[in-house]
């Protein structure tokens, strides 16, 4: 009888490197995908393959979806100016969609039985990657030793030694997962609310200290929303884009930019999707670039009820992808809102990224509403011809009749 097949969402990680050897002795045959969503870097690729030939997989596959991550989640989270709790870009999370939707793709293509994962039971991923497999392959069974055992980091590395494999020491500090969006890093100090990371678990952004002096400036272009130029104040493409480049290569050549100013070093904390509270440490440093960018744009383009309503339903588009709410239609709703919003947000905005800061220097557009504001007379703090002047002290009475009225509803009440 041949053995059942079964496809493992393989990183080459601790996690994963244990389900591989660990199904290897429950008797599966098993297959790996690794998902390139953006962590592989120059021959990375080879490495992670080598690793899962030495662990004993029957076959390995490496998917390359970078592009579709980028088309289908990175530009509509710039375009919502997606900031979990207001500061954290969901880096790896928003990103299991679309890896977990290519390993059942993978499984479906190679007529296997299940699909592993390595994910554990106390953060988010087990969610993610258990809601796209039960939509789309509800018919595979899925096993998972690390959640299911409540395996300890430690254990999996005895595990791998006993079995002739070894793991390096900050794989077992710490659980670091990079990606296109960015990357996270879980372990040892985010366990508590009062320590930082430490220099050594950091992965790409240079410590402030480190960071140029001077910065640098760029100029960043918007087509109706979506990012397609990175320029030196010369015009001259930062490297890694221009003509012929992924429509990913601004992102990740940000990333490789702006972590070299010590720009997108963060920790989040907030609340899970069961309830509990957890922090990880994460660098996004294209992504926060580009979003700062895309802000101070609609700021010049978008009307105040535009940008307000924006607020609220990008908000609640980012957080049902970053909660693994992925097939509910209010997703296809938000996204044409979102779209509909992004029709004038076409313009170029010039940025410094210095010492950890990403700072909006000026921006431009052709649909700018201050240039629109002063053809027609209108200048801040200066004055206007669309109005006289006793059409503004009138203007100013009426303001503030309902605070006068609420004040003087109070009168005889004694105020704090």
């Amino acid at each position: 009888m041949s053995k059942r097949k079964i496809v493992l969402a393989f990183s080459g990680g601790l996690d994963t490197s244990y389900a591989l050897v660990w199904l290897r002795e429950q008797g599966w045959e098993v297959l790996t995908a690794n998902i390139d969503t953006g962590g592989l870097h120059s021959g990375e690729g080879d490495v992670v393959r080598a690793r899962a030939e030495e662990l004993g997989a029957a076959r390995h596959f490496v998917i390359d979806a970078r592009a579709e991550l980028y088309s289908r989640v990175v530009t509509y989270a710039i375009k919502a100016n997606y900031l979990r709790n207001g500061g954290y870009p969901s880096c790896v999370g928003a990103e299991r969609l679309v890896q977990a939707e290519k390993v059942v793709q993978c499984a479906l293509e190679n007529g296997a039985d299940a699909i592993a994962h390595g994910s554990t039971g106390a953060g988010a991923d087990h969610v993610r990657y258990d809601s796209v497999i039960r939509a789309l392959a509800p018919q595979m069974e899925i096993i998972t030793p690390i959640r299911d055992d409540r395996l300890t980091r430690e254990y999996e590395r005895d595990f791998l030694k006993q079995h002739g494999f070894e793991t390096s020491d900050k794989v077992t500090t710490y659980s670091i997962n990079e990606g296109l969006i960015g990357t996270s890093i879980g372990g040892k100090e985010t366990y508590g609310s009062w320590d930082y990371l430490p220099e050594d678990a950091w992965e790409s952004t240079k410590a402030i200290k480190d960071a140029p002096e001077d910065g640098v400036e760029l100029i960043l272009g918007f087509e109706r929303g979506e990012v397609i130029s990175a320029a030196t104040l010369d015009g001259t493409p930062i490297e890694g884009t221009g003509p012929g480049a992924p429509n990913y290569a601004i992102l990740r050549s940000l990333n490789a930019l702006a972590a070299e100013h010590g720009v997108g070093r963060g920790i989040h904390m907030g609340s899970t999707m069961v309830g509990n509270l957890a922090r990880v440490g994460f660098e996004a440093p294209g992504m926060l670039t580009l979003i700062a960018a895309h802000r101070e744009l609609e700021r010049l383009v978008l009307s105040n009820r535009q940008q307000a309503t924006k607020a609220t339903l990008g908000t609640t588009y980012g957080d049902l992808l970053h909660e693994a709410v992925y097939y509910d239609p209010i997703l296809d709703d938000l996204r044409a809102f979102l779209d509909s919003s992004q029709a004038r947000v076409t313009g170029e905005v010039r940025v410094r990224l210095q010492k950890g800061n990403v700072i909006p220097l000026g921006s431009r557009s052709p649909h700018s509403l201050l240039d629109a504001s002063t053809r027609q007379g209108v200048v801040y703090g200066y004055g206007s011809s669309l109005w006289t002047g006793e059409q503004a002290r009138a203007f100013a009475h009426m303001y503030a009749i309902p605070g006068a009225i609420a004040e003087n509803a109070g009168l005889g009440e004694q105020k704090p």
